[in-house]
């Protein structure tokens, strides 16, 4: 009896700890998200050149920044399909996308990604 129970309280925990959910948001270098959060995204690109991806996209991990401001990371599997967005998209400092998947503190690990 007492291991069904052990065995249901922790797949309630693991339940818990990771939030399947639908997010709409930006792309972004992941080393600029939390600067384009706390200063504004057009403000960050326009002094940092560095945080944008016009001329070089290709980033070892990407972030999703969303109309609330708040920012998340991108597993890698996400980073591979972001990268393959962006290569096929001419307004890559603008690109929006709805990532749905589980989140895991700031991580989303991505389950689909579409462009809106």
């Amino acid at each position: 009896m007492w291991r069904t129970t052990f065995a249901f309280g922790l797949l309630l925990i693991v339940t818990c700890a990771s939030k399947a959910a639908e997010i709409q948001g930006v792309v972004s270098d992941w080393n600029c998200a939390q600067a384009m959060v706390r200063n504004g995204r057009e403000s960050v690109l326009r002094q940092n050149r560095s945080c944008s991806l016009m001329k070089n996209f290709k980033r070892g991990a990407y972030g999703l920044i969303t109309e609330s401001k708040q920012f998340y990371r991108l597993d890698d599997p996400g980073n591979r399909h972001i990268l393959q967005l962006l290569s096929n998209t001419p307004d890559k400092d603008n690109l929006k996308v709805v990532v749905s998947g589980d989140i895991e503190g700031n991580t989303i690990k991505v389950a689909n990604i579409s462009m809106l």
